[in-house]
């Protein structure tokens, strides 16, 4: 069985990556209405619904660097900044990613007495999740 480093991973907004990140989770589901009846026989019954995705990243804020900022997410949530290209990928490698459009939901800053300032978030797919 194959295995994947998780460090590899990483979110990009289009082709700039989300800076000092530590963490990233890409989340998919569909909600499952139920549709159980009498001829159901005591079984549940369901049919498949509005699919959804959103993807959860934290890492240390660091405002130095080539890419996307704490700063910056905060601006786009301020700013109510349209969709943008959101990947969920490799930074090198064969393996699959995944990409779609996405918008900034939250942003949360974390700052611990005698500790590093911490930052965390979620992104918004808006529409269809693609395999890249």
């Amino acid at each position: 069985m194959a295995k994947i480093n998780g460090t590899l991973y990483c979110t990009y907004s289009g082709s700039d990556k989300l800076l000092h990140t530590d963490n990233a989770s890409l989340n998919v589901d569909v909600d499952l209405p139920d549709v159980t009846n009498k001829e159901s026989a005591g079984w549940g019954e369901h049919i498949q619904g509005l699919r959804n995705a959103t993807i959860d990243y934290s890492g240390q804020y660091d405002e130095e660097g080539a890419g996307i900022t704490p700063d910056e997410i905060m601006a786009a949530i301020i700013a109510r900044s349209a969709d943008t290209a959101i990947h969920f990928k490799p930074v090198t490698g064969a393996t699959t990613g995944w990409y779609g459009n996405g918008t900034y939901k939250s942003i949360k800053l974390d700052a611990p007495v005698e500790g590093a300032l911490k930052y965390s978030g979620t992104i918004q797919i808006n529409g269809a999740l693609t395999a890249e």
